[in-house]
């Protein structure tokens, strides 16, 4: 271990894991300080700054910018779900336009019976939830 090459080895190993759990650790706390406010969190706090919001008033206003958050939410998803069903006719021909392209011309004909069974196996079916 008295080679000049082991020792540098070891020096930029110990340097690179250090980096790494030092950006994981600053990762983490800048997660926790952007995640604790939601989407409006730079928003609720300014509020809270520019009108001076007394606790309880501040309170009010988190509870009411987080139903506010969970509609917003709500409405993206319906209009998510109304375009997957405009989407749906034109999403099939294409996956069954590039099922054909990948079973006739990547998987080898010998082995297209195994695609076959795999594709039912592992075929997804959306549904907009009509169907409940």
């Amino acid at each position: 271990m008295n080679e000049p090459r082991t020792w540098i080895t070891v020096l930029t190993g110990t340097a690179f894991l250090a980096g790494l759990a030092a950006g994981l650790l600053i990762s983490a706390v800048q997660v926790d300080e952007f995640g604790s406010g939601g989407n409006f969190g730079g928003y609720r706090q300014r509020l809270v700054q520019q009108f001076s919001l007394s606790p309880e008033r501040s309170e009010l206003l988190g509870a009411v910018l987080v139903n506010y958050e969970q509609d917003l939410a709500r409405v993206r998803d319906q209009q998510t779900a109304r375009s997957m069903e405009t989407m749906e006719p034109e999403l099939r021909q294409l996956g069954s336009r590039y099922w054909t392209l990948i079973r006739d011309h990547v998987i080898p004909t010998n082995s297209r019976s195994e695609f076959d069974h795999f594709a039912e196996q592992n075929l997804v079916v959306l549904t907009t939830g009509r169907e409940n």
